[in-house]
Parts: C-alpha cells; sequence; structure tokens
C-alpha cells in the first residue's frame, strides 16, 4: 500500500484550498484505491471528517516528521505556498516540509504550485535548492514556470500545467440555490450577480465607499451576492458595508463545502472577483467572470485563457466593472463560447498532473 502525506494550506476554512484537497484525494484514491492519506491539516479532525483521510496537526513537528518519515510520496501544494509577500514565515514552513521529505529519502512531488513573487534573494537561493532536488514540479501558470526558470531551477523538473480545481464537475443545481433562497431572494427574475473580494482589501474608508457604490448600482438591475471564500476573513465585509448597501444585496455568512459552492456558482449569472479560486470556480461552473486584481497570481491565472483583470484593487475603478459587465451583456454568446473554449484548455492541461501521479503512485 502506497502511503502519501499531502502539505498545503488545509485547515482554514478557505473554499479554494479545501477544494484543491477535494480533488488531490480524489485522484489518488483513483490511481490506488488502497492507498493511505495523510494530510498535514490545522484543524486535524475537520479534515479528518470532511475528506476521509488520516490528518495531523501542521504544527506539531514531532508528529509531521513521523508521518513523512512513514508514507511513500511526499505532495507539496497546490496553491500560492512558495512567495514571501504575505508572512516571512510561511515559505520557510513549506520549504521545511519539502527537505523533510527529501532528507528522508521520500519521492517528493510539488503540485501545481504557484510561485512568487519572491522578494528576498535569500529565499530565492532556498526555493532553488529545494526544487532542484525533487522528483517534480507542476506550476498552475506560465509566470511560475519562468520565475523558477530565472533562479536557476532545472528545466527538465518543471512542467506547466494548471490549477488542481478545474477537475471539479458541474453539480446539482438544487444546493446552491438553496443558499440563495435561505438569503430571502424572491424575485427570481432578475439575474443573480456574486462578488467575491477580500474583506481586508477594503478596510480604507475611500476604496469602501467605491466597492459601497458598486454594489448599490449593481443592485438596481441584479441580485447582488457577496461570496466568502476564506471565512475567517471575507465574511467580515458584511460588518463593514451592510448598513451602507440597498436592497437586493445579500450576504453569505455560512460554512458550505466546495462542491456546494459550484453548485452556488452554477446559480449565479456572472461574478466580479479578486479571490483568485472565485475566477476558477465560475470557471469550472460555465459562469461569466470579471477579474480584480490584488496579486499577480490574477493577472497569471487570466494569462493563461487570454483575459486581464479590468483594473486592480489599488486602482479600484467601478465605472470599469460596470462597462465590462455591459459588454458581457451586448457580447453574451460570444462571452460563453470563450468561457467554454478557456474551461476545456485547461482541463486538457490537468493530464500533466494526472501523468506525474500515476508515475509516483
Amino acid at each position: 500500500m502506497n502511503k502519501v502525506v499531502i502539505s498545503g494550506f488545509y485547515g482554514f476554512h478557505n473554499i479554494g484550498d479545501e477544494a484543491i484537497l477535494l480533488t488531490l484525494t480524489r485522484k489518488l484514491k483513483r490511481i490506488n484505491p488502497n492507498i493511505k492519506i495523510t494530510v498535514l491539516s490545522n484543524n486535524p479532525e475537520e479534515t479528518m471528517s470532511k475528506f476521509d483521510v488520516e490528518a495531523v496537526n501542521r504544527s506539531d513537528v514531532f508528529k509531521v516528521a513521523m508521518a513523512i518519515l512513514k508514507c511513500d510520496v511526499l505532495l507539496s501544494g497546490g496553491g500560492s505556498l512558495l512567495q514571501d509577500v504575505t508572512s516571512a514565515r510561511s515559505i520557510h514552513y513549506y520549504l521545511s516540509i519539502i527537505n523533510m521529505g527529501v532528507l528522508f529519502g521520500k519521492k517528493v512531488f510539488c503540485i501545481s504550485h504557484g510561485v512568487g513573487p519572491l522578494i528576498r534573494d535569500t529565499n530565492k537561493r532556498r526555493v532553488k535548492q529545494a526544487l532542484n532536488r525533487v522528483q517534480g514540479i507542476t506550476v498552475r501558470d506560465r509566470k511560475s514556470y519562468e520565475l523558477l526558470m530565472s533562479i536557476g531551477v532545472r528545466p527538465e523538473k518543471v512542467k506547466v500545467t494548471t490549477d488542481p480545481v478545474m477537475d471539479l464537475d458541474l453539480q446539482p443545481l438544487e444546493e446552491g440555490a438553496a443558499i440563495i433562497s435561505k438569503l430571502g431572494i424572491l424575485d427570481t427574475t432578475r439575474k443573480n450577480l456574486a462578488i467575491a473580494v477580500r474583506q481586508k482589501d477594503f478596510r480604507e474608508l475611500e476604496r469602501q465607499e467605491k466597492l459601497v457604490q458598486l454594489a448599490n448600482r449593481l443592485s438596481t438591475k441584479y441580485n447582488v451576492i457577496f461570496v466568502p471564500f476564506y471565512y475567517k476573513n471575507d465574511t467580515k465585509i458584511y460588518g463593514d458595508i451592510h448598513m451602507k448597501t440597498d436592497e437586493h444585496v445579500y450576504y453569505i455568512v455560512d460554512k458550505y463545502n466546495s462542491l456546494t459552492f459550484i453548485s452556488l456558482m452554477q446559480n449565479m449569472d456572472l461574478l466580479v472577483g479578486s479571490r483568485l479560486h472565485s475566477l476558477i470556480f465560475a470557471l469550472v461552473a460555465e459562469v461569466p467572470f470579471i477579474g480584480v486584481s490584488y496579486d499577480p497570481k490574477i493577472e497569471n491565472f487570466m494569462e493563461t485563457i487570454d483575459m486581464k483583470p479590468v483594473c486592480s484593487i489599488e486602482a479600484f475603478v467601478p465605472e470599469a466593472i460596470e462597462a465590462e459587465i455591459e459588454r458581457y451583456e451586448r457580447e453574451e454568446m460570444a462571452v460563453r463560447n470563450e468561457l467554454l473554449a478557456s474551461k476545456a484548455k485547461l482541463k486538457r492541461l490537468l493530464k500533466i498532473n494526472d501523468e506525474m501521479l500515476e508515475t509516483l503512485i
């Protein structure tokens, strides 16, 4: 029986990362139904219950070391683990896990990483040293590949694929429809428009007022629904702005799993998002989306499907978003055809991950 340890940003109620874990565990079990999977998690009990796997506390050095010592394969990923912008400690944690796997003589595979930004030269060297010692690496966009090449990672080790979440299937519509009904949305003649943003990006009052302005303008035509992809942070937007927003603006504050979120997205007609996985979920759900960038990973993802963000968080322009929505409405059929073509393109890229996993397992 093969034993696999998975390291990533798991057990934090982040819908995107939980969806990554779901796709990885499903894939591994399809390759080998007898496989034993252990996840390094911030909430081991919840992870075990939700994903039918073993789990250990990712902060318990002894338990982590023992899990890696006993495994055959260590998977690092997916997601934006190797970057030094959001946290100085995060990259050291994930590199230490990779290096531990190498030290113990395990097969180590970095799967669907979004690499960078890497600001510090010391971190560039550490990433280069660690990744040149693993069995294989896939990255989820071309810019991540180029960054790894620029710091000296050997090109034969790296292949470009996409985010594992693209492997999720469409879901029954009923669960998402039930969430909308629970919000008290009764007017089914209106289209539904989701907004998925990071609350921390709208703490500054002027930018917050622009977000309120956008929501209120859109609510004259749509049911506007704020959707939290990272519960710990994103649900706080409700407390910040709900007293300022008009009728037909709604806020999801309850917790749901990733498959339910796919169903929810399928009940939307459009999404405006700065959360990367909100854009990916919309693509999986075949729902047109407009990207707003807070990080290069947004541009990197959209570049893979020949799109660009309409604006950035720092230069947040409600009028530009509204103009793009109007264009989508005018060119509805063309937008949908481009969306379906983009989805098919990324799903084809997933085969690179499948082949590498099958080789390892």
